[in-house]
């Protein structure tokens, strides 16, 4: 296929990969393993997956399957996804499933995610699905089965997300709402600020820090460390989203850290800034320039530059000026996005991460 944006590969989620996983262990009840295992996903689709690997040790059933996050460029590719199933006498009354968290499966540890806090990192569709594909197949001389849901590596690969600041800690989430992974979602990034927001307000924080990357993040966290992780969200390219979000949950003040590219786009009234959707507009910025009365060969320069970062490193005397003066327009622009609902400050890093501006002053 084709690896445009309109052609990329879907894949299938961390939760439809331990539904057929269990699935698979309860066929194998029956009779042999299957070598492949058809599930029905919540979006009225079904989905056939390959088993990875089986075996049968001292009473239990061990079934695994391989992710594929397709053409999303998502940590869990290629993770061992398993669950090991192992009939019991004694389950809850009006279920015959335990469902529990393995090894690699992180344990939910704050309020505010869609699980409750001290259980298995399974949200809710997952265990649903789970459940579902279980049921259906359980031969009924068997009185109940627990499953233990396992990620091979997941602690190490939960290192590289944003498990330990949501609160979820030895290991991954069990995700997915779809059962399939859309590549590049921008779904899933505003379901992430989504729940990083939740997760700060109803931990009891007025404050949520909005960084549009990495770099801009660890160094308002250096300038604000009184602030605690939780408080401290990427969310890219997703600013008014974020900020809707954040006014939804009642924040009572909201900190955006940025660098200057993005500081212009906000000028120029970018809600979504990725560069698919918002190039940067030299010809704008070079008329913000000129109505600021810079000299006409600045106003030049700036209409040619090819980058952000080349007009604020220029050296030109009206370099400094320029940036508070479109940090003044974005800093407008975000205010009345808000509505006057939240106080507003943002923070624009010069590019060596030494020093930065600062709206309102």
């Amino acid at each position: 296929m084709k690896k445009d944006r309109k052609n990329l590969r879907e894949g299938f989620t961390t939760g439809s990969a331990a539904t057929a996983a269990s699935a698979a262990c309860i066929e194998a009840l029956a009779g042999e393993p299957p070598r492949f295992v058809t599930i029905d996903l919540p979006i009225g689709r079904s989905l056939t997956l390959p088993l990875h690997t089986f075996e049968s040790r001292n009473g239990h059933l061990i079934a695994t399957i391989q992710k594929d996050g397709g053409d999303d460029p998502d940590i869990t590719d290629k993770a061992i996804v398993g669950a090991i199933v192992t009939p019991v006498r004694h389950v809850p009354p009006d279920s015959r499933i335990v469902l529990r968290g393995g090894r690699g499966v992180g344990q939910v540890t704050r309020p505010g995610l869609p699980v409750k806090v001290g259980e298995a990192a399974i949200n809710p569709v997952p265990r649903a699905m789970i459940r579902q594909e279980v049921t259906r197949r359980l031969p009924g001389d068997v009185t109940g089965v627990e499953v233990e849901i396992f990620i091979e590596d997941g602690e190490r690969l939960a290192e590289k997300t944003l498990n330990l600041r949501l609160g979820i800690v030895g290991g991954l989430s069990v995700l997915g709402t779809t059962g399939i992974v859309k590549p590049f979602s921008a779904e899933s990034y505003r379901e992430t600020i989504n729940l990083c927001l939740q997760g700060a307000r109803q931990n009891g924080l007025d404050t949520a820090v909005l960084s549009t990357g990495g770099k801009s993040e660890r160094l308002i966290q250096a300038e604000l460390p009184e602030l605690p992780e939780l408080s401290f969200v990427q969310i890219a390219d997703f600013l008014k989203y974020a900020l809707d979000r954040a006014r939804d949950l009642m924040f009572r003040r909201v900190v955006l850290s940025c660098f200057f590219g993005k500081l212009c786009k906000w000028a120029l009234g970018g809600e979504y800034t990725h560069a698919h959707t918002q190039r940067m507009d030299f010809n704008r910025l070079s008329t913000l320039a000129a109505a600021a009365d810079f000299s006409e060969t600045f106003c030049r320069f700036v209409k040619r530059a090819n980058t952000a970062r080349q007009i604020a490193e220029s050296g030109f005397p009206e370099a400094i000026p320029f940036i508070h003066q479109v940090g003044d327009q974005a800093y407008q622009f975000i205010t009345h996005l808000c509505g006057q609902a939240m106080e507003i400050i943002i923070y624009c890093w010069q590019f060596d991460g030494n020093s930065f501006f600062r709206w309102p002053l």
